[in-house]
């Protein structure tokens, strides 16, 4: 996708070699050849031989050297140049569009593996619960220490999150495909990793503000692209004004079956060299067609200041949200974390108790599903608070964490 808009700026730097090259002159060349019957004679009669045919040889240049134009070819180099800054910029909004995906698709990657490990460590607990429940059956000291329900509750449960762990498989396998796709790379080649708080140093909202203006690439395209159609129009303006221009022009004909005329005055198109060289003026009096591309372009300039009009703040409010939810997503991560905190040794209490036979197979469960919606929740919030940095980046135009790409 990056390959697509950068060839924006390719076709730009084009129409800048096209605007360029006007400045030099234009020439064209041509030769021709042909049979042709002998014709004898002078400009007062001649006579005709159909019987006898020999070659006809022709050669030809021409060359015009624009001297000035009125300031045309100069808009039009202008336009051009303009072109190509505001392409760029775009590419680079492009850039930061295909970043933020990417980074979304990687840290949905890092949160499918985490709810994967999540999903293993509470089935692998499950699982010895099981076990320590069906022990405890054939323990004579034990027996009636555990419930036929308590047994049948704690295998339901297994069960649940057997189904549960299927669901994040195939999510994890979703997630790289997805990653491997918007990354344009082998997925072996990105190495796994945890979920973990990212590195970044906060800024105020006021500094996130003034980033934007200097760094997002839209609010630099604008401009650009507002002065290469206010350059368009006034090249199209210009052709009404003549063009000054030197030039030349020279042929050469030659057949051995023509008599050729010795007078100048004799009109001699088959064996006489002729050709000059001089300056002139060109006129293009198409003036309506002239004032009617002048105003599509200023037209076409009007619509991008309308934009611009809106866009710029359109863009600070894209960055209030953003630092809106990162502040929200900074917050939910400390309440989350004494949420897992918390849930945890409640987990721990109740797991001690059950070992020792004084916490039932239900308060268990309770603690265990307690605990891992907790882990859940926090680590859907650390994908929260990545999200909200991806975006806040997005939004200023620059990265603000300590990630490098």
């Amino acid at each position: 996708m990056i390959q697509e808009a950068a060839q924006d700026v390719e076709i730009a730097r084009a129409q800048l070699d096209r605007a360029r090259a006007a400045f030099w002159p234009k020439a064209s060349a041509g030769i021709l050849g042909a049979p042709i019957f002998e014709e004898t004679g002078d400009a007062l009669s001649s006579k005709t031989n159909l019987n006898k045919w020999g070659p006809f040889l022709r050669g030809s240049f021409d060359f015009v050297q624009p001297l000035y134009t009125f300031g045309m070819l100069g808009n039009y180099e202008k336009a051009a140049q303009q072109q190509i800054s505001a392409k760029t910029e775009l590419t680079q909004a492009k850039a930061n569009e295909v970043v933020f995906k990417a980074k979304e698709f990687y840290f949905g990657y890092l949160m499918a593996c985490e709810f994967e490990k999540l999903l293993e460590n509470l089935s692998g607990f499950l699982k010895e619960a099981v076990q320590t429940a069906d022990s405890a059956k054939e323990d004579e000291e034990k027996k009636g220490a555990v419930k036929p329900h308590d047994l049948y509750r704690l295998k339901t449960a297994l069960d649940d999150l057997d189904q549960k762990a299927l669901y994040a498989q195939a999510a994890k396998r979703t997630a790289e495909k997805a990653l491997g796709w918007i990354s344009g790379l082998k997925f072996s080649e990105v190495a796994e990793s945890s979920l973990k708080v990212p590195a970044y140093q906060k800024k105020t909202l006021e500094d996130y503000l003034q980033l934007s203006k200097s760094h997002r690439p839209e609010l630099k395209a604008l401009p650009a692209g507002i002065q290469a159609y206010e350059a368009l129009a006034n090249a199209k303006q210009d052709q009404d004004y003549p063009v000054v221009f030197f030039g030349g022009f020279g042929e050469l004909n030659w057949s051995p079956v023509r008599t050729r005329q010795n007078s100048q005055f004799a009109f001699d198109p088959f064996n006489r060299p002729q050709g000059g060289i001089g300056l002139g003026l060109k006129f293009d009096l198409e003036f309506k067609r002239h004032s009617a591309e002048a105003q599509e372009q200023r037209a076409q300039a009007m619509k991008l200041k309308a934009t611009e009009h809106y866009a710029v703040p359109g863009i600070e409010l894209e960055v209030r949200k953003a630092f809106y939810e990162l502040e929200q997503a900074e917050k939910s991560l400390e309440v989350a974390t004494r949420r897992r905190d918390t849930a945890k040794k409640w987990f721990v209490s109740n797991s001690m108790g059950w070992s020792v036979g004084v916490t039932s197979a239900k308060d268990l469960l309770e603690s265990l599903e307690g605990s891992g919606l907790a882990r859940k929740n926090y680590i859907e919030t650390l994908y929260s608070l990545h999200i909200a940095l991806a975006k806040l980046s997005q939004a200023v135009g620059k990265e603000i964490t300590d990630l490098t790409y």
